[in-house]
């Protein structure tokens, strides 16, 4: 195990930060879906970044026996402004691959026990990734 204690929490706050974001970029995007179709797709990517931000905060609790600490407004990123629907799947789609790399990282460091967590969390981004290019194309 590699500094597991002293790296981990640090990097499941980001990653619940970066979450956070892209929650805030799909709900973007819902709002100014192009098509039905569209929309059931990224909400499919909400869904899977809802559920990888409670796992995370899952996580961290079960590794430190205690809460992730609050996100304060001033610590997370400005909202970014999308003009259109396509600009904000392409800033979401850079955030995806952010964070498949993240969870890759994770993934090779983690002990045996939190290994499948983060390879199922790591496939979900994947399919959110390729749901964007598909929506981009």
């Amino acid at each position: 195990m590699i500094h597991m204690t002293f790296t981990l929490p640090a990097f499941l706050t980001t990653i619940v930060g970066e979450l956070m974001e892209l929650h805030h970029v799909y709900g973007y995007m819902i709002q100014n879906a192009p098509t039905e179709e569209a929309r059931r797709m990224v909400e499919m990517n909400r869904m899977t970044v809802h559920h990888t931000m409670e796992k995370m905060k899952k996580l961290y609790m079960e590794m430190g026996g205690k809460a992730i600490p609050p996100l304060h407004e001033e610590a997370l990123e400005e909202p970014r402004q999308f003009t259109n629907f396509v600009d904000a799947a392409r800033y979401a789609f850079k955030e995806e691959a952010q964070l498949f790399n993240w969870l890759k990282e994770l993934y090779l460091i983690a002990d045996a026990c939190y290994r499948d967590v983060f390879f199922d969390t790591m496939h979900d981004h994947a399919l959110n990734a390729m749901r964007l290019l598909y929506l981009i194309g």
